[in-house]
């Protein structure tokens, strides 16, 4: 099974989904926790559509300096329009193992869902920990995708979906070992906080409902019939019409600081 591509198509849905409002409480926590400050370098590793780096701008001011990569070129693009005129944000086309920065160059770290996309996390972590400060911050956010919860008419068919879906990442279940891997990598003071989001009506512009279109868009791509996977939206917005709707996922913030 191949994984998600980040191609121009899935970059619009990403924007729209971190533009709904459980995308926008979520990324002000994560910006709470790595507590940026005035003059300080922020990396940020798979900026996607740029929403994180945009806030991140004003956060460290005029004096400081964000610096987005990604492998994906739509999402490099999309990121630079949404940051156009900000003379203190750049975005690099690159490897999460490979970063293009020397060491001990930034103050902070951030990434969100996207080490679990990456198939050598060990190696990433090794780099984040190379161009960051003694001192620095890291901040990674990442979902357990075995703790979902989303109510299904078909329980089995849902089960038969998500089966699938779970092939678009290098690995569904990350979070189960991220904190070993942050104390391998040498980073010290490693902790871990939940993040939970629920959503109990069926509303468009919601994650839960983005994510039908990604879901449904990516598991059609690796062969489930069209038919399957159409019926399978059609009914969580229909229990979404009748007051039955209900979607949970459970995502985790990692953090560490470099000795």
């Amino acid at each position: 099974m191949a994984q998600l591509q980040f191609d121009e198509a899935t970059s619009r849905l990403m924007e729209e989904f971190n533009a709904s409002a459980g995308a926008t409480r979520r990324r002000r926590r994560l910006l709470e926790v790595l507590a940026l400050k005035p003059g300080e370098h922020v990396l940020d590793v798979g900026p996607g559509p740029g929403h994180y780096a945009f806030e991140m701008a004003s956060a460290v001011g005029d004096s400081g300096r964000v610096a987005g990569v990604d492998n994906a070129e739509d999402s490099i693009g999309t990121a630079q329009r949404r940051c156009s005129g900000l003379a203190n944000v750049g975005f690099h086309l690159g490897d999460a193992v490979a970063l293009p920065f020397g060491e001990a160059t930034f103050d902070a770290a951030i990434s969100t869902q996207t080490f679990e996309y990456l198939p050598d996390v060990g190696a990433a972590l090794a780099e984040m920990f190379r161009v960051l400060k003694p001192g620095g911050r890291v901040l990674i956010h990442d979902t357990e995708w075995g703790a979902w919860a989303w109510h299904a008419s078909d329980r089995a068919r849902m089960n038969r979906i998500m089966e699938v879906w779970d092939n678009h990442l290098a690995d569904p279940h990350l979070p189960r070992t991220l904190g070993s891997k942050l104390n391998a990598a040498g980073f010290a003071d490693v902790g871990v906080e939940p993040l939970v989001h629920v959503e109990t009506t069926y509303d468009p512009a919601s994650m839960s409902a983005i994510l039908i279109r990604f879901v449904a868009g990516y598991v059609t791509s690796q062969g489930v019939p069209d038919s399957e996977a159409a019926a399978w939206a059609d009914d969580l917005r229909a229990l979404g019409s009748r007051g039955e709707y209900f979607f949970s996922s459970n995502e985790y913030i990692f953090t560490g600081i470099t000795p």
